[in-house]
């Protein structure tokens, strides 16, 4: 009777046998593209490092030229990761490595790279001109301001969640549906660049075209936050731009264009990043715009005419 009361130990069961299905074991990882995938993640951890740099150095409040150059190099730094996230694939193909394990490593770290480090360097500029001070260009309202780095953040997540989800190995490569997280924190950095540019004495093509008014950037930037991250999470569609320019040939005009972007860059790569990453949102917008109304004429409603998945670029995002 005792015996019969006595509950079963855990010994007394029989070992439960994993099935070979049921736990996969990775034993080899492709080591260049990899190292190339974490140098993407290395320069996003550097440029959001230099930003918690900025606020030891001083506080928000505290004259900004204080601290310029840590933000100017954390901008960099972004772009510097950018560069390395779009050789990833091609030292993959170059290589024959490509695998699921870099797709999703490239994910994780674009996260960080494009999806943090874009929201802190963009909140920290924020806060930094919202504080009772000489530098204070906007009222303070801390709650809107969490809300609107949270919004880029929780939407870049999604963004790659679905493009994995979404992904197939047969995709064109020619087109993004949503705003790919590279060319939303392309459009961060390049327009706190420019901001940074504000008393830059050597920057007179921006001050020609702006004056003195600067303030615009940090006002509009808890907007842009938003709209970039709504963008992110869109169907609208944008075009890979490295294809659209290489892989294309164009008229005589559009070279002419191209050459002198080059050159403004080389006099003044703030202001030429500012106006190429706003110029490819307005691309994308207007290129849905003129779809959106050949299928209203048209009179169809559905986001994919033939009911394939829509496509990407490689392991891009």
């Amino acid at each position: 009777m005792r015996a019969a009361m006595t509950k079963p130990r855990l010994e007394d069961y029989p070992p439960l046998r994993r099935g070979r299905r049921g736990l996969r074991r990775l034993r080899e990882v492709p080591v260049a593209p990899s190292l190339v995938t974490l140098g993407n993640l290395f320069f996003g951890f550097l440029a959001i490092a230099k930003v918690a740099d900025a606020l030891q150095l001083a506080q928000p409040g505290a004259p900004f030229h204080t601290v310029v150059d840590l933000f100017r190099s954390a901008t960099v730094l972004i772009f510097v990761a950018m560069v390395l996230d779009a050789l990833d694939g091609r030292v993959a193909r170059m290589t024959g490595q490509t695998s699921s394990f870099g797709a999703q490593l490239d994910s994780l770290c674009d996260m960080v790279t494009f999806g943090l480090a874009p929201a802190f360097l963009a909140k920290v500029l924020i806060d930094w001109h919202a504080q009772v001070g000489n530098e204070s260009l906007l009222a303070l309202r801390p709650k809107l301001y969490y809300s609107a780095a949270a919004v880029y953040v929780l939407c870049a997540a999604i963004r790659l969640a679905r493009f994995n989800v979404e992904t197939g190995d047969d995709d064109d490569h020619s087109e993004f549906k949503g705003l790919p997280t590279p060319g939303a924190a392309a459009v961060v950095g390049a327009l706190v660049a420019l901001f940074c540019t504000r008393n830059d004495p050597d920057a007179e093509l921006g001050r020609l075209v702006f004056g003195d008014h600067f303030e615009w950037i940090v006002r509009a930037m808890p907007l842009v936050l938003v709209t970039l991250g709504l963008l992110m999470v869109s169907r609208v569609p944008f075009p890979h731009a490295l294809q659209a320019i290489v892989q294309k040939r164009h008229s005589i005009p559009f070279l002419a264009a191209l050459v002198v972007l080059i050159v403004i860059a080389a006099l003044e790569w703030q202001f030429a990043l500012a106006a190429v990453t706003v110029g490819y949102i307005a691309w994308g917008l207007g290129l849905g715009a003129v779809r959106f109304a050949l299928r209203s004429r048209d009179g169809r409603d559905d986001d994919d005419d033939d009911g394939n998945v829509e496509p990407a670029y490689e392991r891009r995002n």
